[in-house]
This record gives structure tokens, C-alpha cells and sequence, in this order.
């Protein structure tokens, strides 16, 4: 007797990539400003830090301060910006105002459906 076993397929949904975006920024800084502006207009999530007042070493950047990591990585143009996949690798990167890079990175977090809904974005 032989006994055959058929196997379905079944569509399992596919989780979208996990993407992050870490401004790191100064006071006064119109680029910092504006980039985060755009990004909130756009509906991208990110996270700022001021280099000059978050002075304590984190250990997700290799155990260095903000300041200290940015200029090490980045150089001190400002704002220094960070993507980062699922795993912590530094998938893009830049610094100043750079409106290409703000468009790439809008158009990476539409592409991965991570973009905050239109309805809950704060706009100033």
C-alpha cells in the first residue's frame, strides 16, 4: 500500500522589512529643521537626537556619545542622518540638507508600507 501525501501551498503574508531613521542634529540648525519637517509632512518615523545635549555612550553606537559617533562615522556637517534595516546595518546614510536623499528615503518607507497613515501624521 502506498500512501501519497499532498502538500498546499498556503500564501503566508510576507512581513515588511523593518527600517529605521536616526536624525542626529544641533541646535539651530536649518537643514536639521527641515529634514525633520519633511519627514513628518511625509509621514516617515524617525527618531532626533540633539548631539549637544544627549551626551551619555549607547551601546548601539559602538559605545560612544551621539556627538562623538557622528563625527567619527559622519564628519560634523549637520544633520547627520541614519537608516538602518532589521539587524542595525546602516542601510543609507548622509548629511546636510539633502533633498534627494529625502526623497530615496520616502520612497523606501512608501515602497515597504512603513509610512505613517496620512491621518496620524503631526505636521507643524
Amino acid at each position: 500500500m502506498t500512501i501519497t501525501s499532498i502538500a498546499s501551498t498556503i500564501d503566508a503574508p510576507t512581513e515588511a522589512p523593518v527600517l529605521t531613521v536616526e536624525v542626529f542634529e544641533t541646535d539651530n540648525c536649518s537643514r536639521c529643521t527641515a529634514t525633520e519637517k519633511e519627514f513628518r509632512r511625509k509621514g516617515v518615523p524617525f527618531t532626533a537626537t540633539n548631539v549637544l545635549h544627549d551626551e551619555r555612550p549607547r551601546e548601539d553606537l559602538d559605545g560612544l556619545s551621539p556627538f562623538d559617533f557622528v563625527v567619527t562615522r559622519y564628519g560634523r556637517e549637520m544633520p547627520a542622518v541614519v537608516v538602518r534595516d532589521e539587524d542595525g546595518q546602516v542601510v543609507d546614510w548622509w548629511t546636510g540638507g539633502r533633498m534627494d536623499k529625502w526623497m530615496e528615503t520616502i520612497a523606501r518607507f512608501e515602497q515597504a508600507g512603513l509610512l505613517i497613515p496620512e491621518h496620524e501624521r503631526i505636521v507643524d
